[in-house]
């Protein structure tokens, strides 16, 4: 969370300082891309439901039948590659974000609020949506209805939405039958839907170039 000394808020609170940093246009510009992450992240959760109701109609007796008068044979790792298009391990993210008790993502997005109302830039987004039910932040289980430990205090529930760490390395390649994005972060936090091999494609098509 940000923190202020009162000095501090009065400097940046001077009109000419205000004036000479374009302070309004850069908080105009924050609110927005602020609000364009809320609108990705409302509409990720959204597909993630429609994405849980694909994963229980393959499983289902229905499904199950259809597949096989086809002569198809898919388990969950070639479900979400196959119909969605995503490496295994984002594919079950999604799937698990879509299985949420809506009250834990309320709680996860009013947090959410309450950062950027101090300045700071949360992680609003499926990675930070589940690392904040790992951290036992939320007030349910992920399963829904059960109340957390007793005790849990409102500074650690606070602690448990992330705040974005800075991108060290970004890589985007546009070619062969799949793409490939990565991002690394300052702590060496990987980021990426794509396998290895995938990756290594990417930086041996870059090797042959330089």
């Amino acid at each position: 969370m940000s923190t202020l000394l009162a000095i501090e808020v009065e400097f940046l609170r001077n009109s000419q300082v205000e004036q000479a940093l374009d302070l309004r246009a850069i908080r105009s510009l924050q609110r927005t891309l602020a609000n364009g992450q809320k609108k990705k992240f409302a509409q990720t959760l959204e597909l993630s439901k429609k994405v849980v109701s694909v994963a229980n109609w393959f499983t289902s007796e229905e499904g199950k039948q259809a597949t096989a008068e086809a002569g198809i044979y898919w388990n969950n790792e070639t479900i979400g590659l196959k119909v969605f298009g995503w490496q295994k391990s984002y594919y079950y993210k999604v799937v698990k974000a879509g299985k949420l008790d809506d009250v834990i993502i309320e709680e996860f997005n009013r947090l959410c609020d309450e950062a950027e109302a101090n300045g700071d830039e949360p992680n609003r987004s499926l990675e930070g949506l589940l690392k904040f039910t790992r951290s036992g932040g939320n007030t349910t289980t992920e399963t829904g209805g059960e109340e957390s430990e007793e005790g849990e205090s409102e500074e650690t529930t606070e602690r448990a939405i992330e705040v974005r760490v800075p991108t060290i390395f970004t890589m985007t390649y546009k070619g062969g039958e799949k793409n490939v994005s990565v991002r690394i972060n300052e702590e060496n936090e990987v980021t990426t839907t794509n396998s290895r091999e995938e990756i290594l494609a990417a930086i041996e098509f870059l090797t042959n170039l330089i």
